[in-house]
């Protein structure tokens, strides 16, 4: 069994096609995540390690670990039993709505609100309501994380944006020449 650069401790993960694991002690306290685990949970193990479960996990990831298969291994002393969780990345799935995970992926394909509002015939307003929505859910402060943790769970896919101002500039689609399409009389 190899171990973190020859020092006693948990195994490293040997590869990505392990299932995501994490391991507690009797206090439920994390003594060991693996990197599958990192990216299902959407949290880092030097962040956890030695913190209480459900001090360091959303309510999200919690229902996540409930459903998981549990294996308990038995102390010699009271609070030396270990918990090992083998968690089904099937089971995490997106908490959002249908418009809120829509709206999500338009914003990890690099749109604006007011680009997602004009592309799904929406209001700007409605469009910032479905997206603060979706931070209140996942319980983060930012669209960042909101990417962040849908690319991280994929809810998502990874792709390059479909839109940049590079591209709408390459189009000649400039607000110079989006204001003359649409307002013909300014010319």
């Amino acid at each position: 069994m190899k171990t973190n650069h020859g020092a006693v401790g948990p195994p490293e993960a040997s590869s990505s096609s392990e299932p995501p694991a994490i391991a507690t002690d009797g206090k439920r306290r994390v003594v060991f995540l693996n990197p599958a685990a990192e990216r299902l949970l959407g949290v880092r193990q030097k962040d956890v390690l030695g913190s209480e479960l459900s001090s360091v996990l959303s309510r999200e990831a919690m229902d996540t670990l409930a459903r998981s298969a549990i294996l308990r291994i038995p102390g010699a002393v009271p609070h030396a039993e270990r918990a090992v969780y083998i968690l089904d990345p099937a089971t995490s799935s997106c908490p959002l709505s249908k418009r809120e995970h829509e709206i999500v992926a338009l914003l990890a394909d690099g749109y604006a609100a007011l680009n997602i509002a004009a592309r799904l015939n929406l209001s700007h307003a409605t469009v910032r309501n479905h997206i603060q929505k979706a931070l209140r859910k996942l319980e983060v402060h930012s669209q960042v994380e909101i990417v962040a943790i849908a690319l991280r769970r994929g809810w998502v896919d990874r792709q390059e944006p479909r839109w940049n101002a590079a591209s709408a500039w390459s189009q000649g689609v400039t607000s110079a020449a989006r204001d003359a399409r649409h307002h013909p009389a300014s010319r």
